[in-house]
């Protein structure tokens, strides 16, 4: 294949999850994997151009890779993840590019402990980001918004950063638009879904929100940010309150159908984070 079926391809086998399983026709393969021929003369950069330019940042050999097939066979350089499945390119013993799919076959929902963090729950579902993201100045940002923050949502920008999407659909607000999204609520009475903003009491601050043009916020409820309430709005501004974490929340989101706002667990059986690139300042 050359580079556009090669693109084509591998793009098709992780569109969507298929309840037929991945095989591979090259000799003595396992199961949970397609390896795609790689015509003579495809240049590897061009394939990591066109993959990232569709999948966003790539995890790679630096940051750590995921578990990949025939890895004695191959030096696996790049993954990019998509639902259950990845998309493994590398150089086979030969020097030539190799391109694989696989399956991820991480852990469901409920095979984790049932003690498990939230944001360790995130991690163990979706493997997390592709690399780690800078630490935010939490004194600082805290001081310009005038409370401590919940957390667990300090944990989640630490583990995840906000440069990305979960399940290509949720996005969570990094600290300093977290701010901005905040100013354009403070004070007003009401602010969205019938409550007021902070500072006002028990005010609203803004944390994420969907696709589907639904906003998640804090209900500052109390002195004590861990113990802060969810309250989700949609799009017609109407509020419904929850009685979790952020974490809680977004990963009951991505994993049971039965959550009454949007949930992916409708789509998709597999779960990732899709880190974004960050522009060269």
């Amino acid at each position: 294949m050359d580079h556009e079926e090669l693109f084509k391809a591998a793009s098709h086998l992780t569109g969507a999850d298929r309840p037929a399983g991945l095989v591979c026709d090259e000799p003595g393969h396992p199961g949970g994997h397609t390896c795609l021929p790689v015509s003579a003369g495809v240049d590897a950069d061009d394939l990591v151009k066109a993959f990232t330019g569709r999948f966003s940042a790539p995890r790679t050999r630096s940051h750590g890779l995921p578990p990949l097939p025939v890895a004695e066979q191959n030096e696996w350089t790049h993954a990019w993840t998509w639902a259950s499945r990845a998309i493994a390119l590398g150089r086979g013993a030969n020097g030539r590019p190799v391109l694989a799919v696989t399956e991820r076959n991480m852990p469901g929902p409920d095979e984790l402990p049932a003690d498990m963090p939230w944001v360790d729950r995130l991690a163990a579902i979706t493997g997390g980001p592709s690399s780690p993201p800078p630490p935010p100045d939490w004194a600082a940002v805290e001081s310009r918004l005038g409370t401590p923050l919940p957390s667990d949502y300090r944990r989640l920008v630490e583990v995840f950063g906000c440069d990305g999407l979960f399940d290509v659909f949720f996005r969570v607000c990094d600290p300093d638009e977290l701010i901005d999204r905040w100013q354009d609520y403070a004070g007003d009475d009401p602010a969205a879904g019938g409550l007021p903003g902070f500072p006002l009491p028990g005010g609203l601050i803004p944390w994420s929100d969907n696709e589907h043009h639904e906003t998640f916020f804090w209900i500052t409820d109390g002195p004590d940010p861990d113990r802060w309430p969810v309250y989700a709005v949609n799009e017609t501004d109407e509020g419904t309150r929850f009685e979790c974490t952020a974490t809680e929340f977004l990963f009951r989101q991505m994993t049971d159908p039965e959550c009454p706002f949007y949930s992916a667990a409708e789509y998709f059986t597999g779960h990732w984070f899709m880190q974004f690139i960050r522009p060269a300042s």
